[in-house]
């Protein structure tokens, strides 16, 4: 890993106009998830990072374009601007319509919110957000779990222990069918000695239906990321079927326009989902999919697998924003592939 010192001389602005032409063949997608509400318990992204990093975009000669940009023009092959980069947000929470789409409207900046159906028509939430709440709502501090490794007490008094925990947790029960997760979960409710909502609760409340038409505009866009947010490659064909294409349906129904390109849930290639789900994102006719794994999105199509398109995580510190932006990341990933 470079320092931040190292990143920020060498995405100068003299070293960016030297070296810059060599990052106008990839255009790096983030990919963003909750935003923090302390008054709700949510923890992640903040509105003034976020506006850090597209201020930053602004004044650097960046532009920020559409996902649904990026896709057609791998297809087309017709060019992008030189600096261009794009950004997403998975999932459809409250939290991202109130904070984050606010500031990328202002800024006339494009983004493309995934959503999991099922949140908007049922308040539906998944068996990962489930396992987060009784993480945070148990009165306990120990339990014994077994992470792979054999049985033994874990303690998760502190915060950052229980963050880790339930990351690890996830991690596990996302190798298991879905069932199989959804069983667990039901398990560490009366272990934890936690009840669980039907329903999601405030801090897991999704964006409504009304909402999202609502937002919906030149630089707001929505894209389907399943029904339910199940890992796909745990389900049978017939659910997996229903899940990518029922979703697509859902935003048709209820959105005007919306961004032909599917989303992943977790989104590992080759874990969390396959060939076979992207034959029936294909089928669908959706024109793309985006996976969870590192990378650039190449502006020349037969560099890319247009249904396993790659994205960054987007970094929570500037340097490494900067790093993702510029050339120098992907110099470096040139560089590792010899």
């Amino acid at each position: 890993m470079l320092s931040q010192t190292a990143i920020n001389l060498l995405t100068s602005g003299p070293v960016c106009r030297l070296m810059q032409p060599l990052r106008g063949q990839v255009v790096p997608v983030f990919l963003l998830h909750r935003f923090a509400d302390e008054a709700r318990g949510i923890l992640g992204h903040s509105q003034a990072h976020l506006e850090a990093a597209l201020t930053y975009l602004n004044n650097n000669g960046y532009t920020v374009v559409s996902v649904r940009q990026v896709v057609e023009s791998v297809i087309s092959g017709e060019s992008l601007p030189p600096r261009a980069v794009a950004f997403s947000l998975d999932d459809g929470f409250y939290d991202q319509a109130k904070t984050a789409l606010p500031v990328f409207e202002s800024y006339q900046a494009p983004v493309t919110l995934f959503l999991a159906t099922d949140m908007q028509d049922q308040r539906y939430w998944s068996w990962d957000y489930k396992l987060e709440y009784l993480f945070k709502h148990t009165s306990l501090e120990y339990l014994e779990l077994d992470l792979g490794e054999g049985t033994r007490e874990m303690a998760f008094a502190d915060p950052g222990d229980r963050r880790t925990l339930v990351r690890k947790l996830r991690n596990v029960h996302k190798r298991l069918p879905n069932h199989g997760a959804e069983a667990a979960v039901a398990s560490f409710a009366e272990r934890l000695e936690v009840d669980l909502p039907a329903e999601a609760p405030d801090e897991y409340q999704p964006i409504t239906w009304e909402q999202a038409r609502s937002l919906e505009s030149s630089y707001i866009e929505f894209g389907p990321h399943t029904q339910r947010h199940p890992i796909l490659a745990q389900i049978s064909d017939t659910q997996a079927q229903k899940e990518i294409t029922g979703s697509w349906k859902a935003l048709q129904a209820n959105i005007a326009n919306p961004v032909p390109i599917f989303c992943y849930p977790s989104g590992r290639e080759g874990i969390d989902f396959g060939e076979r789900e992207q034959e029936i994102v294909k089928q669908a006719g959706l024109i793309g999919a985006l996976s969870a794994d590192p990378g650039y999105v190449h502006l020349t199509q037969a560099k890319n697998n247009l249904y396993a398109l790659k994205r960054f995580s987007f970094p929570n510190d500037m340097a490494h924003f900067k790093q993702y932006c510029s050339w120098l990341e992907y110099a470096k990933e040139r560089m590792s592939r010899g």
